[in-house]
């Protein structure tokens, strides 16, 4: 069980406003659809840092921002929920990240397009006077919009377990260097296949794309299987955690939800299985709004959808 006791967390990586499009029923390509636009705060590394946040932990976020308009309301809503920039920096003439996505009226994503650029800010000499204050943490999580060679800095210079999250599968290989250094990995399917180059064909090939994934030093492997769930795997123990929900009103954000909590439960000494469990748990929550974060999770929330 994840203890109540709050957890310090630092967070390296994207943050960026979200725009998403939901289609009210069949998309049609080349055509205007007939659905609902949401707009709200996103990048894989500031949802990990909100989701712990209603976990209860301190998180810190450590990333780069623009300063267009975006920016601001960007600064103004971590600042609403608490989330300290206090190691993050604004980049003259930068625009801040942007993400735009396109839903079927499943809420499953049909394509997106992220501009990340601004994470190449993120480099090892901005990265160099900030790990005492990473290093402070009980728990380093990262994304990978970061530059690999960013990558690598962490990897050599944090001293607490680093999770990673490989955010694409164009971004997926900038880990590739680093996976002895991870405490856990969440690919998906396509991220997994791309970093260790073994294809999936349903359970096929997960536990090989595992094997692989251990021997490079990974300790706990998380790899999300869409409605199927999430394969888990560590040295001694490995099985398949099931979706806990049936009402899905948007994918988005998902996997950032279930990384935060399955990463908050290993770090406070729970089993692989328990992690995935737990992971699911807000996943299931996550998916039940149509925002890339949803403000009803929290711990207890989390332990109640666990234990039905």
């Amino acid at each position: 069980m994840i203890e109540q006791q709050p957890c310090r967390v630092c967070v390296v990586g994207g943050i960026n406003v979200d725009i998403s499009g939901t289609a009210d029923s069949g998309m049609m390509l080349g055509d205007s659809n007939p659905g609902q636009v949401h707009i709200s705060m996103g990048g894989v590394g500031r949802n990990i840092a909100e989701n712990l946040l209603h976990l209860g932990c301190r998180v810190q976020m450590v990333t780069c921002l623009g300063d267009d308009l975006n920016a601001q309301t960007v600064r103004a809503h971590c600042e609403t929920i608490g989330l300290d920039l206090s190691l993050s920096e604004t980049v003259p003439g930068m625009a801040c990240g942007t993400y735009l996505c396109l839903n079927d009226a499943r809420g499953d994503l049909l394509c997106a397009v992220s501009d990340m650029r601004i994470c190449e800010c993120i480099t090892p000499e901005f990265l160099a006077p900030r790990m005492d204050a990473i290093n402070i943490s009980e728990l380093v999580v990262v994304d990978s919009n970061l530059p690999e060679a960013s990558l690598r800095y962490l990897a050599d210079h944090c001293i607490a377990p680093l999770c990673a999250d490989p955010v694409s599968i164009s971004k997926s290989m900038r880990l590739s260097g680093v996976l002895g250094h991870l405490y856990a990995i969440k690919p998906n399917r396509p991220e997994a296949e791309k970093l260790t180059g073994i294809s999936i064909h349903g359970t096929e090939g997960l536990d090989a794309t595992a094997d692989h994934l251990l021997e490079k030093g990974v300790r706990n492997v998380f790899i999300s299987l869409g409605a199927s769930g999430v394969f888990y795997a560590s040295k001694d123990v490995r099985g398949v955690q099931a979706c806990l929900t049936d009402h899905v009103v948007n994918t988005n954000g998902c996997g950032d939800a279930f990384f935060a909590s399955a990463c908050l439960a290993l770090q406070r000494g729970g089993t692989i299985a328990r992690a995935a469990l737990l992971g699911q748990a807000a996943s299931a929550i996550c998916a039940e709004s149509p925002l890339a974060v949803n403000p009803s999770l929290s711990l207890d929330a989390v332990l109640r959808r666990a234990e039905h």
